[in-house]
């Protein structure tokens, strides 16, 4: 086995809570903390600008990445639909359990949508 993945879409997502750094970096703080993984560096992220383009294909909001030392961590949080997309990658497992647990209360989704996969060439 080389790699787990866990991939969530969260619908109908509490609108200040997915318009907030601080609370998408806590998120991602409390999310390596519990699953012990070590950052690398600090959150990237871009806010894509609330324009007609970006409105029409529900891309207005924040799109983030934490490097982690076995992968990474990716969000993208609309704010239009009130969506978060993740995708938690990393060859060293964790649990699915805690990642859903802090979705819930960084989030506090009305819907989950949620896999976890386990990632092998072989």
């Amino acid at each position: 086995m080389w790699g787990y993945e866990y991939i969530a879409d969260c619908g109908d997502c509490d609108y200040d809570k997915l318009h907030s750094l601080e609370n998408i970096q806590a998120f991602i703080d409390e999310l390596c903390e519990r699953t012990c993984m070590k950052k690398m560096g600090p959150l990237h992220s871009h806010y894509l600008e609330d324009n007609e383009y970006n409105k029409k294909h529900d891309i207005t909001g924040y799109s983030v990445c934490q490097f982690i030392q076995t992968s990474s961590i990716v969000l993208h949080l609309c704010e239009q639909s009130r969506s978060v997309y993740i995708n938690f990658f990393s060859c060293k497992a964790f649990s699915t359990k805690a990642v859903t647990s802090l979705v819930r209360k960084y989030f506090e989704p009305v819907s989950i949508k949620d896999y976890y996969l386990t990632r092998d060439a072989q």
